[in-house]
């Protein structure tokens, strides 16, 4: 691979060679290394200085990909609230995710009925570590009562509470369908008018969690669906160790097919919008539930922005797109539910038109009717490309086996086998130079830092 200059290399989180930056092992040191840092001393102190002086305690601790959490009480009797400090090495702008979100929750407070953390307190200039060196952001919000939702509970829970649940994310989605923007953008604050917030760049997990920049705002749907592509073309095109040649085939493959695929999803007459307010991470440990499954809050709204209409579809853990074994029970209810919902609700009968046609709801899906599902959680979660692809998509134009489509394929693309043998080399090279750096991690050396990360978190010995 021909050397690249310092500003490429940079938007793609690359050195001069075209190796990532830092490794996983590397990025998840210097994660630790942050997350360590922090003081609970000064947290507590920090929530103290937005609830009246009240002295506090932290009575937990976690963390996730983007944010440290801190759960802090004041008393018997007093509230408990959420100090969640952005994991810095995770984030390339942590002050710009958390204005937008803020400016969201606060947005759907004041216009929906979707119960969200209410913002005590934001700021950017609080000192957090124990050395007690620089500043740190933060976000300060009312804990949400209840637990995540446990998908195996809700297949297992009494059918009048399941149905109960879906009825209520229903109406969660059919509030967030009512909000149309005329930009695909993240909201943000506006000064000269605090009640509309103003589109800003899209601040999304694709390129946060593939470390690629840079974001921004789109007039058309097509002009979105082309940049969220370049992206995950961006993440593919990046070396791996010991990554072989048909690996790479068949991801080029995948791509070259969906690069198709991400065109034609979007209805020319819809490409100006209006677009759609969307929460991009709905996974059901953000939804939580009391002990019925009645929904207690939605949470983590920190990478929602506004979407095509095509791409705002259900959960893709609804619809069985975030693994081929997800339980198909809760698809079909969840379409039960819709319909019955649809008889008496004018909007759910737009969702259920918007994500089901005109299909009989009696029968089974189309694959066709399937594909913006597909395409909607790629845009969730870029790196299920190639699962995604030969699970649901390849199967819908061709009855072959993948490993016959991608031979055949390849035989008639020449050009298309030469840029995988290169980018095989490229990755020959990338072992071999985390190799001669200290830097190579075998499977068995990750299963080792895992168990003792795991004996570390619980305090075995």
């Amino acid at each position: 691979m021909p050397k690249i200059n310092e500003l490429e290399a940079r938007a793609l989180g690359l050195d001069t060679q075209g190796f990532p930056a830092l490794t996983d092992d590397q990025y998840n040191q210097k994660r630790k290394a942050f997350i360590e840092s922090l003081d609970p001393d000064a947290v507590c102190a920090l929530a103290s200085q937005y609830n009246n002086g009240k002295p506090c305690r932290v009575v937990n601790q976690d963390s996730g990909s983007f944010n440290v959490c801190f759960f802090v009480d004041f008393d018997q009797e007093g509230p408990q609230w959420i100090v969640r400090v952005p994991i810095e090495p995770a984030l390339d702008n942590p002050w710009e995710k958390l204005l937008g979100e803020v400016t969201t929750i606060q947005y759907l407070e004041r216009n929906t009925g979707i119960h969200v953390p209410h913002v005590r307190a934001y700021g950017r200039d609080a000192k957090l570590t124990k050395t007690n060196v620089g500043t740190q952001v933060f976000l300060i919000a009312d804990f949400i009562p209840g637990k995540p939702l446990d998908k195996n509970a809700l297949v297992e829970a009494k059918e009048a509470h399941r149905r109960n649940f879906y009825s209520q994310l229903i109406d969660i989605l059919a509030d967030l369908r009512r909000l149309e923007f005329p930009l695909i953008g993240t909201l943000m604050p506006n000064s000269d008018d605090p009640s509309q917030p103003r589109l800003g760049p899209v601040i999304s997990m694709a390129t946060t969690t593939l470390r690629l920049t840079p974001q921004r705002t789109f007039h058309s749907a097509r002009e979105y669906m082309n940049y969220q592509f370049g992206l995950i073309e961006a993440f593919f095109s990046q070396p791996v160790s010991n990554h072989t040649i048909d690996d790479i085939k068949q991801e080029v493959f995948a791509l070259c097919n969906l690069e198709r695929i991400f065109h034609q999803v979007i209805d020319p007459q819809l490409d100006k919008g209006p677009f759609v307010l969307n929460h991009l991470d709905l996974r059901s440990p953000n939804i939580i539930v009391d002990e019925n499954l009645q929904i207690q809050g939605i949470i983590d709204w920190e990478f929602t922005s506004t979407v095509p209409r095509q791409v705002f579809t259900p959960p893709s853990w609804i619809t069985g797109h975030d693994s081929i074994e997800t339980n198909k029970q809760i698809h079909a209810e969840f379409r039960d539910v819709l319909n019955e919902k649809s008889e008496t609700n004018a909007l759910c009968n737009q969702l259920r038109r918007e994500w089901y046609g005109q299909v009989d709801p009696g029968k089974s899906n189309t694959n066709q009717t399937y594909i913006p599902f597909c395409i909607a959680h790629l845009l969730r979660r870029p790196t299920d490309v190639t699962d995604t692809f030969y699970d649901f998509l390849a199967p819908t134009f061709s009855d072959q086996e993948p490993r016959t489509m991608v031979s055949e394929f390849f035989n008639k693309h020449e050009d298309l086998a030469l840029e995988a043998q290169r980018r095989a080399e490229h990755c020959e090279r990338y072992t071999q130079y985390l190799k001669e750096n200290g830097l190579y991690e075998t499977e068995v050396d990750r299963l080792l830092a895992e168990s003792k990360a795991l004996k570390e978190k619980w305090g075995w010995s």
